[in-house]
């Protein structure tokens, strides 16, 4: 029998969300920790149009900052992996993720780590989403000139 492939950037990714919300173990929703759970809100999946699950979503990572950690159901096939991706780049990413890999985003449960703001959204399969703030944990560097 072949040991499972894990892709190479899951123990950064995981080292990331721990430090973010302490305790927490996995991008699993039942392996996370200081998630209230009266923060939770229905968030359907199912019978509503895939574009306006996605705007719904996106409109919970507004406010996020820098490099996010995104992760869905085809990052636990051992060619994918945890995604990187700048935040203001992350509506192009969800937008063309179909084209990309060839699954839809929202199939199952997705997360975002946001390193820079603390904040983690969460959406379960079930039909709930959050959105918590734990550590902020690295700083953007901005160049002169920037805004």
């Amino acid at each position: 029998m072949t040991p499972a492939v894990r892709h190479v950037n899951w123990d950064f990714a995981e080292w990331a969300l721990d430090a973010v919300l302490p305790g927490s173990t996995a991008y699993n929703p039942d392996k996370m920790t200081g998630i209230p759970l009266e923060d939770w809100k229905p968030f359907d999946l199912t019978e509503r149009d895939a574009d306006d699950i996605e705007d719904d979503f996106l409109s919970y990572c507004d406010d996020l900052e820098g490099p996010l950690i995104v992760v869905n159901s085809t990052s636990f096939y051992p060619d994918q992996g945890p995604y990187f991706v700048e935040a203001s780049n992350l509506r192009d990413f969800v937008k063309a993720f179909d084209t990309r890999v060839r699954d839809y985003f929202m199939w199952t449960d997705v997360l975002v780590v946001s390193p820079v703001t603390g904040f983690v959204v969460v959406v379960q399969d079930d039909g709930y989403i959050v959105k918590v703030r734990g550590n902020a944990i690295m700083t953007v560097q901005r160049s002169v000139g920037d805004k």
